[in-house]
């Protein structure tokens, strides 16, 4: 059985923008998230017409990256992946290349699929897309060709 992203990530509601992990393994991750209709950015994201903003679609992609860079250090160091949080914190530091070729609008649900370029001792590289199913057809909604992770210690604050 696979996790719960509000199980694993260190993000939660508002800012949690994968609702479930439908396949994940050391060299890929997909997930979906369904945008709500009362979404707090949709109110003066083109009001009346709302869009879901770039970054934010950004952001369900680091954290499907993260994700799968939790899931990989879970498997190192022979931990759950609900457990890697206490280990330290991971998070993506860099970004390149991000296209956006489509709109997201309330109450479409997006596919992030994420694939590892390299792992190399607690820092990761991954590339990426998001898609929406249209009358059963994959449309491209964003893609990025380098998105990178690194675990961090963990401070309290």
């Amino acid at each position: 059985m696979i996790a719960k992203p509000i199980d694993v990530l260190p993000q939660k509601p508002p800012f949690l923008f994968v609702d479930e992990y439908l396949e994940i393994d050391e060299q890929h991750c997909l997930a979906k998230y369904t945008f709500k209709e009362d979404e707090w950015f949709f109110k003066g994201h083109f009001p009346g017409n709302p869009i879901v903003p770039g970054v934010i679609l950004i952001e369900a992609m680091g954290q499907t990256v993260v994700s799968l860079c939790i899931y990989i250090v879970g498997k190192r160091e022979n931990l759950p992946i609900e457990n890697v949080k206490e280990k330290g914190i991971i998070a993506f530091t860099h970004l390149t290349d991000f296209d956006f070729l489509g709109m997201v609008r309330p109450k479409d649900t997006i596919y992030i699929s994420v694939r590892m370029n390299f792992s190399r001792f607690y820092k990761f590289d991954a590339e990426g897309e998001i898609y929406k199913l249209v009358n059963g057809e994959k449309v491209i909604v964003c893609k990025n060709n380098s998105l990178v992770g690194q675990k961090t210690k963990q401070y309290s604050s």
